[in-house]
């Protein structure tokens, strides 16, 4: 992990000057957003038999593709764990949007910059039910499969350490070998954010109830999209639309309102007055936010379609709902 992360660093060195202030002008002429996005991940990122990309982070790309001009225009390039910062990081994709948490050592290391939490996940082990597991005590003296220097590799041995346990750490490069090791029965648990293992045990052998997930909530983990530092401008527009949505939640706007002859309120109005003044210094056409939220709709009707209440997993909004309703999601107004 050491010497990918020393060929990143080299890797930005070397492209990331050139290509500063390149990527809103190339998406504009290309008229296409291409977007890193995950291998298969139900509720973040899943393509279907007709090849249509769903999920959070596949309809933040779209959002980002409608403030541009179009959601339709979206290239998603399916990104293993090991190939994410690469292919950002190189200008394969525009913009990362691949369940990727947070952290302040990736965004100095690699030279990227998080444009705004989708998800806030705590950290989680699943297990098999019939193990037993049923809190994190119970992993004392067993063995986790782990991606090594991870944040839940971390975790571990926040762990290990705060509850005096015994763990067993099985390191592996990427998640899918640690999912795979964990699948086959080399370990006895498989650590990931809480978020993704409800997603994962879905098209796990056995299905959903054939497993169950330790969570320790007092960790909190992230999920944002990334792009790459030195473009201001692209920054500033992916930034701008992860509030707009939120923002839009919170003026109690949704996708209804923004579709053909839809009446016209006095919240819409201000939304799209205020949302408007920002068309211009962003580089972009007015009408953008009323494009964004008539594409994916506003924050919380993305979480309950993708996430929540309307899809499979059937999360918990939890940490995810607006501060207003006890939640960490804060935008900064328009």
């Amino acid at each position: 992990m050491r010497r990918i992360l020393q060929f990143l660093c080299l890797l930005w060195l070397l492209t990331g000057t050139a290509m500063a202030g390149e990527t809103l002008d190339s998406v504009k002429s290309s008229r296409m957003v291409r977007c890193g996005v995950s291998t298969g991940i139900p509720g973040f990122s899943e393509r279907d038999a007709k090849g249509h990309w769903s999920g959070v982070d596949a309809d933040f790309c779209r959002a980002v593709a409608a403030a541009v001009g179009e959601a339709t225009r979206v290239s998603y390039q399916a990104l293993p764990t090991l190939a994410r910062f690469p292919a950002l990081m190189s200008g394969e994709v525009d913009i990362l949007a691949r369940n990727t948490t947070w952290a302040l050592g990736r965004a100095v290391r690699l030279g990227i910059v998080f444009t705004g939490p989708l998800v806030y996940s705590s950290q989680g082990v699943l297990v098999r039910a019939e193990s037993g597991i049923a809190d994190i005590a119970a992993l004392d003296h067993t063995k986790i499969c782990v991606v090594k220097d991870s944040t839940q590799d971390a975790s571990l041995l926040y762990w290990a350490m705060r509850m005096k346990l015994h763990i067993d750490k099985a390191g592996f490069d990427s998640d899918e070998q640690a999912r795979e090791a964990f699948l086959r029965g080399e370990c006895q648990g498989y650590a990931s954010d809480a978020a993704l293992l409800a997603s994962m045990r879905l098209g796990a052998p056995g299905g959903k109830d054939a497993y169950g997930i330790i969570e320790d909530d007092s960790t909190m983990a992230p999920l944002s999209p990334a792009v790459r530092l030195g473009d201001d401008a692209w920054r500033q527009l992916v930034e701008t639309v992860w509030a707009a949505l939120l923002l839009a939640e919170e003026f109690g706007l949704g996708q209804a309102d923004f579709t053909p002859g839809a009446p016209m309120s006095p919240a819409k109005e201000v939304f799209l007055r205020k949302s408007d003044t920002l068309a211009k210094p962003l580089g972009i056409e007015p009408g953008w936010a009323a494009r964004v939220v008539a594409a994916v709709g506003n924050y919380g009707e993305m979480f309950a379609r993708n996430l929540g209440s309307g899809s499979p997993l059937r999360l918990e909004r939890g940490p995810n709902r607006l501060w207003s309703q006890g939640g960490l999601m804060i935008p900064p107004d328009f």
